[in-house]
This record gives C-alpha cells, structure tokens and sequence, in this order.
C-alpha cells in the first residue's frame, strides 16, 4: 500500500523545532540518528514501490507527494536560522529526484533552500569554466557576456523558488560547458557557441553576442556581399530540435529562431539601403498597342473594380511607366500616366469600352456553359 514515508519525519523535526528536543543534550545527539533512520526507512519504501506491480499514474501521484512533503519541510526549516538536519532532508529530495525523476512533474517549484544546497558543486563547476575560458583567450567579447550572464545563475543566493525543469537546466548547461575544459579544442568560440544554442541559451546577453559578432564579420565584406555573408551565417545556425525541450526562458522564442530573424531582417535591411546602379538594370519592355492616355484609363478602370488591392496608384505608375511602351511613345513618364488618370478624355473611355465588351464576350460562354 503506498502511504506517506514522511510522517515520523515531519513529526520529529516538529518536536525538535518546538525546543522539545532541547530539554535535555541526549534528546538533541540522538536526533541525527532518529532524521538518518527516517531518511533510510523512507529510501528503503521508495525502491519497494517503484518495482512494485502499481501503475505508473499511483507511482506518479506517490512520488510527486512525497517531492512536495519534503520540498514543503525544507521551505519550512529554510526559515530557521543553522536547522539541524535541513541537509539530511536536502539529501533525501536529491535521492529522491536522482532515482525517480522519471515520476516527477518538472513544473512544480522548488523552494530556494534546497536550491542553494543543489547549486553549491554547479557554483565550483562555473568557476572552473570561467577560469579556463580567461586562461585560453578565446573571444574576449563571449567571455564578457557569458559571464554577465552565467554568474547571476550559478553564484548569487536564490531569492525566488525554480520549476525543477529550470532547476534541471541549469545543472546540465554548466556540466556540459566544464567539460569541454578536459578537450582545449573544445574550448573554441564556435564549439561553446554551438552547445549554447544546441541548450537553445535564449538569454539577452548571449542573443546580443551574436548579433555583435555578425556586425563585426562584416567590417571585412564588401558591399557586394552582403547577401552572401548572411546567407553563410544563417546556414551555419543549428535547426530546432522540436524533441527537445530546453530552453533558459520559456517566455522568449528559441534562441535559433530569433538569431536567424535578426539575420534575415538586417541582410535585408542592408539590401535595401545600398547605393542602386541603374545603368546594370536592364528591363525588356513590354509594346502595347494602345495611347499612354488609354493605358491610364485602363489602369483607373482595374483600380476602381479592386484589381489592385491595396497597391498605392504611385507603384502603379511606376510600375507601368518602367515595363511598357505604346504605339506612339518608346519611353513613358509615370507623370504622364497619372496625368491621363486623372483627365480621363471620351475617345479614350469608348476605345477602353470596346476592349472590355470584347472581353466580356470572350467570357460569357464561360460563364453560361451549355
């Protein structure tokens, strides 16, 4: 039968706190053995229920209570100053996550003291990494905001609970960057830049890197290749694994998505501010057989009926003027096109007429099949 492992636990932690425990030394000795006792009856009922012939919904509701019993006790004694045994309830929560995490929802928040006791061997970890990445001299602008953001994470006292999943996280970013020390050529800024995304790293800090290390590729590009520079660039960005789900802040998009957005934004945006050279745009025109003033008649015919849609009358006429000419006339002025639009003449209104009505009879049979 699954039941609570933690009530004697909870009991005598009470009685402790309550001064029970202090009305005599012995009470007080004897208490570490009463916390370690409890702590191995409870482990000793956990690995019972796990290979148990429970369905894995009771596991999940059995474990999941005894993460927020325990998570609860610890909130508790965080509040009182040096608890004897607060790190005995520590461990017993790290067994208790090491061996049925699996059981576990990762949304649930954990409270900071437990947060601080699981955070002390990551503190070391960051340490040793931000010490070698100094002592190899790779890039000096990622190593300023890696540490700018990093060291928030891994070296100031928590103030405010986690969710287990970002708790999780961050224990495995920093594992996975210390490890990199024992390989020197994994300690390259295009290794660390690689992880950080593959752990999809969508802090500010590092999304700001990344843009300032595009900006400062393309001091050495010309002009000319601007597209190419960025489409290089792009290509190189990792796609989203959709089966993972890391990520440093839920709020914000995945790190890959927002780098590449910012690449096509800016490449474009650099495309359309350079220096045009007309006199290589070859355009082939196209020859109508109609007057500039019948060409804008019909093009305030089609503007009135909707054809255009929101285009403005302004690309229109530049548009006409750059890709036609008339019978009369080799080369068009948008002006005189907009000119004709608004001083629309009779005889141009019948010829228009009559191309319509020709249009008109061409589809009727379509329209009245049979």
């Amino acid at each position: 039968m699954l039941k609570n492992e933690l009530t004697i636990l909870s009991s005598v932690l009470t009685q402790h706190l309550g001064g029970q425990a202090g009305a005599n030394r012995k009470r007080s000795i004897d208490f570490s053995k009463v916390i370690l006792k409890s702590c191995s009856r409870a482990m000793e009922e956990w690995s019972i229920a796990a290979f148990s012939d429970h369905s894995e919904e009771s596991l999940s509701r059995y474990f999941n209570f005894h993460f927020n019993f325990l998570n609860g006790l610890i909130a508790e004694k965080w509040q009182v100053s040096q608890c004897e045994g607060l790190n005995d309830l520590c461990q017993l929560l790290e067994h208790l996550l090491a061996y049925y995490h699996k059981f576990i929802d990762k949304e649930q928040l954990v409270t900071i003291g437990f947060i601080a006791f699981r955070m002390n061997p990551f503190r070391v970890k960051y340490e040793q990494f931000i010490d070698h990445l100094n002592q190899m001299s790779v890039d000096d602008l990622l190593a300023k905001y890696l540490m700018e953001s990093l060291s928030p994470m891994y070296t100031v006292q928590p103030t405010e609970p986690l969710k287990l999943s970002d708790l999780f996280y961050r224990e495995e970013l920093i594992s996975e960057l210390a490890n990199k020390r024992i390989h020197p050529e994994l300690m390259r800024a295009e290794s660390l830049i690689s992880t950080l995304i593959s752990f999809n790293f969508n802090h500010t800090h590092f999304l700001t890197y990344l843009r300032k290390r595009a900006l400062n590729g393309i001091q050495q590009v010309p002009p000319a290749d601007y597209s190419k520079y960025f489409g290089g660039l792009m290509s190189c960005v990792p796609t989203i694994d959709l089966t993972n789900s890391r990520r440093y802040d839920a709020n914000w998009p995945h790190i890959s998505s927002m780098y590449k957005d910012w690449l096509s934004d800016y490449g474009t945006l650099l495309t359309l501010t350079m220096p045009r050279h007309e006199d290589t745009l070859i355009v082939t025109k196209v020859p109508l057989t109609v007057s500039v003033k019948q060409l804008a008649c019909m093009i305030r015919t089609f503007y009135e009926s909707g054809f255009y849609g929101n285009i403005s009358l302004t690309a229109i006429f530049d548009h006409a003027a750059t890709v036609f000419t008339t019978k009369r006339q080799e080369h068009i002025s948008a002006e005189s096109i907009s000119n004709a639009y608004y001083a629309i003449s009779q005889s141009s209104a019948l010829k228009v007429t009559r191309m319509l009505s020709h249009a008109i009879d061409f589809l009727k049979p379509y329209c009245f099949p049979g």
